[in-house]
């Protein structure tokens, strides 16, 4: 719960920070830092540990990053290295996507498909789903070879399941309260 108020805080502040010049360059630094720390233990390890000074967790971050790392992020790094608040990085990615994304007036849907779908098919997806919000779309698909077929879209807390194991589970309680339900013998 703390975490979530610090990280809504400081995407907050961050945001604010970002929308004076532009949103999309820290955005997707964040995404960027989030994804490299997430994926790489190494560099996990180095920027959570608690015995590494700030200036060399700083340091590190800084040769990892890079020249193009934009100087907005790069600084607010340092801030969440110096406060000791590194932990809250994920958390505050996501914030301030969701914060970006609000401004911009995007919608995130997650679309999992058994198999990858085509770039056409994405694209019909995002245009219906875009008639569906108003917004643009951005869509983040994933393969779960469970599904069977079909798509599962979740766009904020809505859920649209078009899988064969939803229609497959939907049937098979149906079945179930049918066989429960005491039949009547009508006998003229």
């Amino acid at each position: 719960m703390i975490n979530g108020s610090l990280a809504r805080r400081y995407s907050q502040a961050l945001f604010e920070i970002a929308s004076e010049t532009s949103l999309d360059p820290v955005d997707n630094d964040l995404r960027e830092l989030t994804k490299l720390v997430e994926e790489n233990e190494e560099v996990k390890g180095a920027l959570l540990h608690p015995h590494i000074s700030s200036s060399d967790k700083k340091s590190i971050m800084d040769k990892l990053l890079g020249e193009d790392f934009g100087q907005t992020t790069r600084r607010f790094l340092h801030l969440l290295i110096d406060r000791k608040r590194e932990s809250l990085l994920p958390f505050i990615q996501r914030e301030f996507t969701r914060l970006a994304d609000e401004a911009r007036n995007v919608v995130e849907a997650k679309v999992a498909s058994a198999i990858a779908l085509s770039a056409p098919q994405l694209d019909n997806l995002k245009q219906a789903i875009g008639r569906m919000t108003g917004k643009d779309v951005r869509i983040v698909s994933e393969v779960r070879a469970e599904l069977i077929g079909g798509v599962l879209v979740q766009v904020g807390d809505r859920v649209m399941d078009g899988t064969v194991a939803h229609a497959l589970n939907r049937m098979r309680e149906d079945l179930l309260k049918t066989s429960e339900k005491p039949q009547e013998v009508g006998v003229k």
